[in-house]
């Protein structure tokens, strides 16, 4: 399979279609204050300002430039039932290490991230001997989307492990958050003589059965909370794309204002008070509405949240960073039932998007465990 260099080059009509939409823009003016409605930080004043600027101040060519400081490039790979995807990835080697001392790593984002999430833990990685390579999953970005259905986490796991083996790294380790983190999983399952390590950053599972409950730290504590209170009142989400991510995405792709709401409610509710600036939340928001929103959503209704229930034992070696704001983290003692737990990090500031909130915090953990484990 040959890798072709790739550049992000969005058209100008669609950068002359998306002005107009901002232009004709409708928000909401008949909600009395909001003193009802629900509280996530998105309210109509938070729009309206994002929207104006968005419209004034923000440049996505600028954006476009930074993102094309990246290497990227594509390929194609063959998935098992599904043919070949031609894939999108960023590779970036390591100029301090000597080519058999580096480490290369697979680093896996999920949604509504993308491959962008690396872009501030990349160059810390690199310093520290690590060969990145950072894809944008299928139906993601500028990856390909599968064009039936069915494909799951598993296929994923396969389309991101032949990504590597094209690049020649037949062993690797593999970072990833939020659907990343099960991506992550399943190439240990997958690819046991390839995969040497997994490093996570968001675990979810039920509470195992216990003959006697352990004693729970108070960072455990608040895990747990979080978790209950994720799954009970933070969920609707999951199920609407879910069950109705062709719907969803209708709405999404013709109204960038929405999805901009979209997105804020997931990175406002989802950090640990990150300070998003509006270029993040806008350039976050078009990295999905620009490939299209619908593909990604397709995640959710291929893969059940049921089979998280029944989690089969994961024998790699495994390394956990926990971050105190994230809605699925789980007490060690737990995660212990389902993988081989040798590093676990806690740690009291950040989220879910641990490797845009507090990229020297993780990519730390990360190179501790890796180092640790690559022989």
């Amino acid at each position: 399979m040959t890798i072709r260099p790739f550049r992000i080059n969005i058209s100008d009509s669609e950068l002359d279609l998306l002005r107009q939409k901002l232009d004709l823009a409708r928000l909401t003016t008949n909600l009395a204050h909001e003193q009802w409605a629900e509280k996530n930080g998105v309210t109509v004043e938070k729009v309206d300002n994002v929207l104006g600027f968005w419209r004034n101040g923000y440049d996505w060519r600028d954006e476009e430039a930074k993102l094309n400081s990246l290497p990227q490039y594509v390929t194609d790979v063959h998935v098992t039932g599904f043919g070949d995807l031609e894939m999108h990835f960023v590779h970036s080697t390591s100029a301090t290490a000597a080519a058999a001392d580096a480490v290369p790593l697979l680093f896996v984002h999920g949604w509504p991230g993308s491959f962008a999430e690396v872009t501030k833990i990349l160059p810390i990685l690199n310093k520290a001997g690590f060969h990145v390579v950072a894809p944008s999953l299928p139906g993601y970005g500028f990856s390909q989307c599968p064009d039936k259905p069915g494909f799951t986490n598993q296929h994923d796991a396969e389309a991101v492990h032949q990504i590597m083996i094209v690049l020649g790294y037949t062993r690797y380790v593999v970072q990833g958050g939020d659907w990343g983190s099960d991506v992550a999983r399943n190439l240990g399952k997958q690819y046991p003589g390839h995969v040497e390590a997994v490093h996570i950053n968001h675990i979810t599972m039920p509470k195992p059965k216990y003959d006697r409950e352990p004693d729970y730290t108070d960072f455990e504590k608040r895990s747990i909370e979080q978790q209950q209170h994720f799954s009970t009142a933070e969920f609707a989400y999951y199920t609407l794309q879910a069950s109705k991510p062709r719907t969803l995405g209708f709405a999404m792709q013709d109204s960038p204002v929405g999805m901009l709401a979209w997105m804020m409610d997931k990175l406002f509710t989802w950090s640990d008070d990150y300070p998003w600036s509006p270029t993040e939340l806008i350039t976050w928001t078009l990295l999905h509405y620009f490939p299209g929103p619908t593909t990604p959503f397709r995640m959710y209704r291929e893969n059940d949240a049921s089979e998280r229930d029944d989690i089969p034992y994961e024998s790699t070696p495994t390394g956990v960073s926990a971050f105190a704001g994230e809605m699925e983290m789980v007490p060690r003692s737990w995660a212990e039932r389902t993988a081989k737990i040798v590093f676990w990090q806690e740690h009291g500031e950040g989220g879910h998007f641990a490797a845009w909130e507090k990229p020297e915090a993780l990519a730390g953990d990360v190179v501790k465990f890796f180092r640790s484990i690559w022989k």
